[in-house]
């Protein structure tokens, strides 16, 4: 409710003072409002994962064999259909940080540098202030994993691409691991980003390449948690795989970082997983934390995971009943929708 009244001066110069004093009154709460949050011990840092499906641009790559997401590909993408999908990202990433930005985000399933570039700056998104990590990788359709940061809550201090490599098929190339270093406020996180080989050759005969894929990430992470043992890490991604799989079990019992793999909440009885396949829902959408931040021994500590499961994301699963998430494409059809993904997110105090 907004109550407005009005103020006789005697003089120009007395009604001059009192809005100068009205001014710099509401400057001293803002200013004391920003200090007050700024120094708030229990201030939260919200990290999410999204595997965002097929974040492609429209353009045709002369350096790739892959060309499905062209105006002349079988998908027919047209630039109208890559802002659609842009701007759907961008909302979903708004919606989960509500009131302020999302500190860290990762990404799966992004065509290359451009887009997430344009994802930040040429979204609503580009006043919020975010940076971005990206590196090509030789994955045989062009996808990579990301990772888009608020520059006022992380500060990069490295990074780099981790290759996973079959040394029994040297021609084997998938997507690279994302390891990024950097403060969030003051406390020191290493992040990493996954997107591991998919099922689509066969769950067995995959199985042994997100096996690689697991042991080159333990690799990765031991080796950190050799020179620290209270490491705050968090692995994140789309693993192709549930929490009780081989390659994730590897993970949770032969790190020496101690790793544990966080219960994912949803608030939509209907909503079992993160994605959903022939009826069937999969939790291949994880987030995983190192002792250190479950417990908060080394300055961070770690809140409930969740599903973020808004009903725009989802829509009637006629065949399977119940529902399903709302995709861009289904098959080579345009459906309009976000993902066939839905994202993860989790807290951190400092």
């Amino acid at each position: 409710m907004y109550i407005f009244f009005k103020i006789v001066f005697k003089s120009e110069k007395l009604k001059i003072s009192f809005i100068a004093l009205l001014y710099f009154s509401f400057l001293t709460i803002d200013c004391n409002s920003q200090t007050i949050a700024n120094n708030n011990p229990n201030e939260k840092y919200r990290i999410m994962f999204y595997n965002v499906e097929n974040y492609f641009d429209a353009l045709h790559d002369s350096l790739s064999t892959y060309n499905e997401f062209t105006p002349d590909g079988d998908l027919h993408w047209t630039h109208y259909k890559y802002v659609e999908k842009r701007n759907n990202i961008y909302k979903v990433i708004k919606a989960i940080g509500q009131w302020k930005p999302v500190a860290i985000v990762g990404l799966a399933e992004i065509e290359n540098e451009f887009v997430i570039s344009d994802l930040i700056n040429n979204t609503p998104l580009a006043k919020d202030g975010y940076d971005y990590v990206h590196y090509d990788s030789d994955d045989f359709r062009g996808i990579d994993v990301g990772l888009i940061y608020h520059k006022a809550s992380f500060t990069l201090l490295y990074s780099a691409k981790v290759v996973i490599s079959d040394p029994k098929n040297p021609d084997f190339t998938t997507r690279d691991l994302l390891y990024v270093k950097g403060l969030l406020d003051a406390d020191t996180l290493h992040v990493v980003v996954n997107h591991w080989t998919s099922r689509y050759r066969g769950y067995l005969e995959s199985e042994l390449l997100r096996v690689l894929a697991s042991k080159k990430l333990l690799e990765l992470t031991d080796s950190i948690c050799a020179g620290n043992d209270k490491a705050n890490i968090v692995l994140m991604g789309d693993f192709n795989d549930n929490p009780e799989n081989k390659s994730m079990q590897l993970i949770t019992n032969s790190s020496v970082c101690g790793f544990n793999n966080m219960e994912l909440i949803s608030s939509n009885p209907g909503v079992l997983g993160t994605l959903k396949y022939n009826g069937n829902w999969s939790n291949f959408d994880q987030i995983l934390v190192t002792n250190s931040i479950l417990n908060g021994t080394n300055g961070l500590q770690s809140t409930t995971a969740r599903i973020f499961d808004a009903d725009f994301l989802l829509e009637s699963d006629i065949k399977h009943f119940g529902v399903k998430t709302f995709r861009t494409n289904i098959g080579f059809k345009y459906h309009g929708g976000f993902s066939d993904h839905l994202p993860v997110y989790f807290d951190i105090k400092d």
